[in-house]
């Protein structure tokens, strides 16, 4: 598996998804702002505040998105030998590679899944070897390779 693409693969799925929040951002920035030489109603100032909210939320989640886009660009993503930020690990039922949260994609015939190092499976899976065992959620996986 050539990891360098995989670093490419992720870098693209999160710039998407930088891309797609700031487009709500600015979609809800537009309800926002009210024209107040219009005329207004109590809905409209009561729809003005949920879009605010709205917006507010989602600037948290671009600044999250832009700090994982940093994240992922700075690992080391070379061979590794052990479960540690950059590996990409194989179990029997999943793929995970550890470097930030994302939506599943499929890459290399592999259907993958990223996770955090703040992640609860993670921390079960941590400098585990191929071969190890681990459980989570009543769910026991063995780790049959590690890139």
């Amino acid at each position: 598996m050539n990891k360098e693409l995989l670093k490419q693969r992720l870098v693209q799925q999160q710039n998407s998804t930088i891309s797609d929040i700031s487009e709500k951002i600015s979609t809800t920035h537009s309800m926002v702002d009210i024209d107040e030489t219009d005329t207004v109603d109590p809905e409209d100032l009561s729809h003005q505040s949920e879009e605010a909210e709205a917006e507010h939320l989602f600037k948290l989640q671009l600044h999250k998105a832009k700090i994982d886009l940093n994240l992922i660009e700075s690992l080391d993503f070379s061979t590794k030998q052990k479960v540690e930020p950059g590996a990409f690990v194989q179990t029997e039922k999943f793929n995970f590679v550890v470097a930030c949260a994302t939506t599943p994609f499929d890459y290399d015939g592999k259907h993958i899944i990223g996770i955090s190092t703040d992640s609860p499976i993670y921390k079960e899976m941590k400098d585990k070897e191929a071969g190890s065992s681990f459980s989570i959620s009543g769910n026991n996986y063995t780790i049959l390779e590690i890139h």
